[in-house]
This record gives C-alpha cells, sequence and structure tokens, in this order.
C-alpha cells in the first residue's frame, strides 16, 4: 500500500511470512525500529491489527517525537474535510466522508466506510466492509465487526464489540458485544457452577 503511493519502505519489524520474505531489511523488534527511525528521521507506519496494541505502540511513538502519520491507500477516498489522527490507517477502497474525524490510531479496513460527520475513537477499528453512517459515533477502543452497519446518530461506545453483519440502531453503552439485526446486547456468560465437593 505504501509502495504504490510513492512511499518508499526502509524496513519492516517482526517475521517474514513462510515462504514470502521482505523484499526490505526486517528488524527484530519494535526496539530496532524506534533506534532506526530515530537516527534517519524516518516516519512509522503501525501495522498491527489488535487495537490495544496498535494504540500504546503509537502513542509511544509520539511520546518519544517520532512522526507516525495517518495513511491512506491510493484506492481510499478520503474527504480533504475530514481529520485523520496520528497513526490512522485507512486501507483499500475504504471511503472516510466529510467534516469526519477519526482519533489516534484507528484503523478503517478494507472497503469499510465512515460517512459525513462521524467520529470515531481512539485505537477503534472499523472492519472490511463496516458502514458507520452520517452523525454516528464509534468510542474509543471499539470493534465494529465484518460488514456490520452503525445506523445514522447512533453511537457506540468505548469498548463495545459489534458483531459481524449487525445493524446497529440504537445507542450501546461501554463495553457491551452486540449481534443480530436489529442488534441487542449478548448477555454476559454466567459463571460456571461449582460442583459438589469443589471449594467454593
Amino acid at each position: 500500500m505504501l509502495e504504490r503511493a510513492g512511499q518508499p519502505v526502509v524496513a519492516v519489524s517482526g517475521s517474514a511470512p513462510e515462504g514470502q520474505p521482505w523484499h526490505v531489511e526486517v528488524l527484530t523488534d519494535d526496539r530496532a525500529a524506534v533506534e532506526l527511525a530515530t537516527a534517519r528521521g524516518l516516519r512509522l507506519v503501525v501495522a498491527i491489527g489488535a487495537g490495544p496494541a496498535r494504540t500504546r505502540l503509537v502513542r509511544e511513538l509520539l511520546a518519544r517525537g517520532l512522526s507516525v502519520p495517518p495513511v491512506v491507500a491510493t484506492t481510499a477516498t478520503v474527504s480533504e474535510r475530514s481529520v485523520l489522527g496520528p497513526g490512522c490507517v485507512v486501507l483499500e477502497h475504504a471511503h472516510v466522508g466529510p467534516a469526519s474525524r477519526l482519533g489516534e490510531a484507528v484503523l478503517v479496513n478494507t472497503a469499510a466506510v465512515v460517512e459525513h460527520d462521524c467520529s470515531v475513537g481512539v485505537g477503534a477499528h472499523v472492519a472490511p466492509g463496516a458502514v458507520v453512517l452520517g452523525g454516528a459515533s464509534v468510542g474509543d477502543g471499539a470493534l465494529v465487526g465484518s460488514g456490520a452497519r452503525v445506523l445514522p446518530l447512533v453511537t457506540v461506545g468505548a469498548g463495545v464489540t459489534v458483531g459481524a453483519g449487525a445493524v446497529v440502531t440504537a445507542h450501546v453503552p461501554d463495553g457491551e458485544t452486540v449481534v443480530g439485526v436489529p442488534a441487542s446486547v449478548r448477555p454476559r456468560a454466567a459463571p460456571a457452577p461449582h460442583l459438589s465437593g469443589d471449594p467454593a
């Protein structure tokens, strides 16, 4: 994605996929990447799917004064009137509409849509094919699952998981998991009962 956008990749941190070696230097860990970026004044892209780890690393890099700019695929569309925070990644065929705001370390995945006037919180992930419609809000660290829909003006709280294919028609409180059409809160699993003779 970076190379198609005309941005040369100098190195990656992590192991190469089996049988598909990287064509650039592979660094042993993130510390080596930070040292290289610091020494050479390089920009960094955090390509970690897990929201908490992605957010933590982006914030650590920013605290060190390193550059972690938003990255947008050449096939994606991002309105000039939208705001992307540091460390955001907008992947292939995704769309971010006018007057939308994405916090730090947001991932808008392949063919996902964040429509006009939306707010997407720090470290949130809008999964492939998911749609966040006009004026909706997605909280910090939330996941809008693949193919899910968040209807206009609906608020999805911090840490919420919206199941794949769900249609969210009403506000979702922080930390809940919602599934289905229309989406409803999935009951939390009850603790397993103690068997006779087991210590309580």
